[in-house]
Parts: C-alpha cells; structure tokens; sequence
C-alpha cells in the first residue's frame, strides 16, 4: 500500500530537516577544533650580560615541542626549530601552555630571537611548512 502524496511529504520533511542539522552538527564539530597559536613576549632591549627572559604562550594543537634560538643580526633568518636551540621545551598535544626562557647574552648588537612550535622526537622536526615560527627583534648594547 502506498501512502498519498501529502503523508509521505509528513515524513520526509522531518527526516531532511534532521539529516541536515546532523550534518550541520558534524561539520560544525570538526572545524572546531583550536587552531596551534604562539605568541612570545621579551624586550626590545637588554644590557650586556644581564639575564634575558622570554615567554612563549599560545595553543599546542598538533605539535608537542618549542625550541628558542638567537642568530646574530636584526631581522637574520631563523635556523630551522631545535637547531642552534638555546632552550628546548615539550608541552602537551592539544593544550595551552606558557614557558618561560632565560639566557644571558655577551656581545652586543642586535640579535633576531627565534621560537618555533612544532612535531618533536624521531624525525618530527624534518616536516617541511608545518611549523609555527615567531620572532622577535632585540638590541643587546
């Protein structure tokens, strides 16, 4: 037996308007998700030998480690994360964080701090454009 048109248009309606918000749902659900941030906070300038404090914030997403450097140089270009690494910290997957770096430095002049986000461990730090990098400008007289 067949139902009349307006019987069936009773049940498909409700089932679309569902399947629709369910997808909506889901969609919605993974686009969510926090996206990795860094945000890095130290002084525009220092004395020589006096204590450096960096502080590196954001969102891990993804990546599981930070790594600090310094190149020689107002606006030099950073070496790729953990090399030349003067501190290196793990943070946890998905998470917040908030770390602390401290160096002194001797020579004067200015100085381009790098801190990089990115996949640690066993070739992790080989992924090509998957990094997040933040510098800093610093003038050590």
């Amino acid at each position: 037996m067949r139902l009349p048109v307006t019987d069936r248009l009773k049940v498909i309606g409700p089932s679309l308007a569902l399947a629709l918000i369910v997808g909506l749902c889901v969609a919605g659900a993974a686009t969510g998700a926090p996206q990795p941030s860094l945000k890095v906070a130290a002084p525009a300038s220092m004395k020589r030998g006096s204590v450096l404090a960096l502080t590196a914030s954001g969102y891990s997403g993804k990546y599981d480690e930070l790594s600090f450097s310094a190149v020689r140089g107002s606006g030099s270009r950073c070496p790729g994360p953990g090399s030349d690494a003067i501190g290196l910290q793990a943070v946890a997957k998905e998470h917040a964080f908030h770390v602390k770096f401290t160096n002194i430095f001797g020579g004067p002049g200015p100085l381009t701090l790098c801190v990089y986000l990115y996949t640690g461990g066993a070739g992790g730090i080989y992924t090509k454009g998957g990094d997040v990098l933040k510098t800093k400008q610093l003038k050590v007289s």
